[in-house]
């Protein structure tokens, strides 16, 4: 089935929206948002920094299949250097998901190099215990399989020294899920010096 890019203005809204709230929430314009389309063998991914080339429009989206080869979009995405693979495994391995976000959660991160598990704290974090795995960028097949592993049944992975992935059923879910991860990692932080 091919698609393409007018078949999906409410997705470049939806992402717009997401792309907003993790800008203000995290303050880190690294990484990109992702949703599954309703076909389920696609993606439509952007990034959170706007494009370098003028010529492209900031809410221009990247769209993908599950193997990673790119549909359409202006902007380079994919292939060797990126960050694909932790989109596309998360797809791949369940149709449950419907959305995954990869960024930089300093807060998380921090946790992270310093062997702190993040826990969920309150009744609404979605998270069991977050997994953290070592460093890897994204940009292999075996990357986005060793961070998928490592998420299982979980909605997250920290990734030591890179940042975090997220999932969710749908693009608000994943989107609340990353915010949450992170105000996570800011209580312990806050409460750690006062615990036992």
């Amino acid at each position: 089935m091919t698609i393409n890019e007018k078949e999906f203005p409410e997705f470049k809204e939806k992402i717009s929206t997401s792309i907003e709230i993790l800008l203000w929430e995290l303050a880190d314009m690294m990484g990109h948002v992702s949703v599954r389309t309703p076909d389920g063998d696609h993606f439509l991914m952007r990034h959170l920094r706007p494009p370098e080339d003028p010529d492209i429009p900031e809410d221009d989206v990247v769209a993908f299949d599950l193997e990673g080869k790119k549909v359409f979009g202006k902007r380079a995405a994919g292939g060797k250097g990126s960050e694909i693979y932790f989109h596309t495994y998360p797809y791949r391995r369940s149709k449950d998901v419907g959305a995954v976000i990869h960024c930089h959660p300093p807060l998380t991160i921090a946790l992270a190099a310093v062997g702190q598990k993040i826990i969920p704290l309150n009744h609404r974090h979605k998270f069991t215990e977050v997994p953290i795995v070592p460093w890897i960028y994204g940009s292999l097949p075996e990357h986005g399989d060793i961070a998928t592993r490592a998420m299982a049944d979980n909605c997250a992975v920290v990734i030591e020294g890179h940042g975090a992935v997220v999932t969710g059923e749908t693009l608000e879910e994943a989107c609340v899920n990353m915010v949450q991860l992170e105000q996570a990692a800011k209580m312990i932080l806050l409460a750690g010096p006062l615990g036992k």
